[in-house]
């Protein structure tokens, strides 16, 4: 089966990102990690992607700078906030662009099977 769909992971800890991505490549979703915020704007500028899996605490730029550049640069693509941030905020995110927040720990199950909905049945 060859991916259809692309997934850009943003997520400092590499136990987390390596997780999602083989949760996802087992869903047949094709994966693109970042370990940061700069990678993240690069790879988002210069890929096509059906979902961004971002973490808001990533270093160098952070994840509410990436969902602001997404948004003033008109990148269509839907947003998926994993995080361990309060709840208070997470109200302040920009919900045209975040589609989906899934707080840590999550559910591996319930957390593939909502990433695949917002990325691939849509």
């Amino acid at each position: 089966m060859s991916a259809r769909y692309r997934a850009l992971i943003v997520e400092d800890d590499p136990a987390i990102r390596k997780l999602v991505e083989k949760l996802l490549v087992r869903r047949g979703i094709e994966v693109d990690t970042a370990k940061d915020g700069r990678q993240a704007i690069e790879k988002i500028r210069g890929g096509s992607y059906a979902v961004v899996i971002l973490d808001l605490m990533v270093p160098e730029v952070n994840g509410f700078e990436i969902i602001e550049y997404v948004r003033s640069n008109k990148i269509d693509v839907p947003i998926a906030v994993v995080s361990a941030v309060s709840h208070q905020a997470l109200t302040k995110l920009d919900h045209a662009i975040v589609k989906l927040v899934i707080s840590k720990p999550f559910d591996v199950h319930e957390f593939t099977n909502e990433i695949y909905k917002l990325c691939c049945e849509r």
